[in-house]
């Protein structure tokens, strides 16, 4: 079956890379604020703070300065990344980008530079700038985003912003796929301001990467490479897909196989025509479902009886096609 338009995918299935080759899941949130720029927490708190709830890793991403990781003391197997949020202005005639920068060591008056020349630095420097709540900036993918070249993807899910109605971006991240015709990893953050007793935007979203080290060069390539899947509560515990050939016609279909805590219902996102599965309002740990053949990749999103969520990165579906 001819396909026209093919995407472009490099990203990594998480759920292929086996516990018997070393792999393991940690738990982390990459964009976070202190007392060095907005917060209302001291740094050396806002870590102590994570470890305790049991994350493995964090980025402290203070407003257009960078919270040295040696400023800290974190425990020895913590992965504290360095970074900021930076925030060019747009030159396209939208509001200034927020960008999560990962993998620093420069600071840049980013208010001064383009948003191309920011990612280029960024980039420069071996790190990754990530498309902050996107949705709560209103950005314009065509307008915003295309222009641009080396961002690393895009962050679906915000606390922070959620608390001001514009926490998800999967519409966007599905729109960027499309215009770009390539597979695009995401990250979800609490984006914390407030503090730990104010129970505002803190603990009520992370990322969760498959790693064989605890080291801040594998967490940065598991987020890069799409190894890794955004929660506000439910485990996404296997993701398997498969090419079904369709007994006496001449086209087949992908059949996706889901496992996962209990879940409400499962959403099968493609970039035709997608699928859901609920068993009517009972919970259920596993489902199978059949996808069309002419879609090209296909991502999950996860919903719990409690109104929390996960989200798969995008898997390609081109390379089960049959030929």
């Amino acid at each position: 079956m001819a396909i026209s338009d093919p995407i472009v995918s490099e990203l990594a299935n998480p759920f292929a890379l086996s516990d018997g080759e070393g792999y393991m899941w940690l738990k982390g949130n990459v964009h976070t604020h202190t007392t060095n720029s907005d917060g209302r927490v001291e740094p050396q708190d806002r870590l102590d703070q994570y470890v305790a709830k049991g994350y493995d890793f964090l980025c402290l991403t203070d407003h257009y300065t960078i919270t040295r990781v040696d400023s800290v003391r974190p425990p020895d197997d913590f992965v504290l990344v360095q970074g900021a949020e930076l925030h060019p202005e747009s030159p396209f005639g939208g509001r200034e980008y927020h960008l999560v920068c990962l993998g620093i060591d420069e600071d840049m008056d980013s208010e001064a530079m383009s948003p191309q020349d920011v990612m280029d630095r960024v980039n420069g420097q071996g790190g990754s700038a990530w498309l902050g709540h996107p949705h709560f900036c209103a950005v314009n993918v065509l307008r915003d985003v295309m222009p641009l070249t080396g961002l690393a993807g895009i962050e679906v899910f915000n606390t922070a912003t959620r608390c001001a109605g514009r926490g998800e971006a999967a519409v966007h991240w599905d729109d960027w796929m499309d215009q770009a015709k390539r597979l695009i990893p995401a990250i979800g953050n609490d984006d914390a301001h407030g503090r730990e007793a104010e129970n505002h935007d803190t603990y009520q979203a992370w990322t969760m990467v498959r790693v064989k080290e605890r080291t801040v060069e594998a967490v940065m390539g598991a987020l890069r490479a799409g190894a890794s899947y955004v929660t506000t509560g439910p485990t996404i515990d296997d993701l398997a897909l498969e090419w079904i050939e369709d007994s006496g016609e001449a086209t087949g279909h992908f059949r996706a196989m889901v496992k996962c805590s209990a879940a409400l219902r499962v959403l099968a996102i493609t970039n035709y025509i997608g699928a859901n599965y609920d068993e009517q309002g009972e919970t259920f740990e596993q489902c199978t479902m059949a996808l069309r053949a002419t879609n090209q990749w296909v991502r999950f999103e996860i919903l719990s009886a409690d109104g929390t969520k996960a989200w798969s990165n995008p898997l390609d579906l081109n390379a089960l096609r049959r030929t």
